[in-house]
């Protein structure tokens, strides 16, 4: 159980600075948010590769936090099968934090690069 909602915990916390990130409440700094090189050379890369990233962690960190509750509720006395679906809630959450960060960089790297000619 606590396995589970240290899981949710975490997915709404990733939810939550990504967001303030891409909104501009979170400098681009060395501590808090994804740190790649791209993301850190400006603060128009910053917001974007955030808010970028927050496409894809918002569904998918509600999704987690919603099934490891329920799976908390569900097996309370912290079960077997509670522990084997809090590591895979676990591994999905690190999984899509991967991807995010990923689309993130390479959303910050395309700034700047600049627009891509037509033709």
């Amino acid at each position: 159980m606590l396995l589970c909602l240290l899981t949710a915990s975490l997915a709404l916390l990733l939810v939550g600075v990504l967001a303030g990130a891409a909104r501009g409440l979170i400098p681009a700094n060395g501590l808090i948010g994804l740190r790649t090189p791209a993301l850190l050379r400006s603060e128009e890369g910053w917001r974007a590769g955030h808010r970028a990233a927050l496409r894809i962690m918002a569904p998918a960190g509600v999704v987690v936090a919603g099934a490891a509750v329920a799976v908390a509720v569900l097996e309370p006395r912290g079960g077997r099968g509670g522990y084997v679906a809090g590591l895979v809630l676990l591994g999905v959450l690190v999984a899509v934090a991967v991807l995010a960060t990923v689309v993130a960089h390479r959303t910050a790297r395309g700034l700047e690069r600049g627009p891509v000619p037509a033709g």
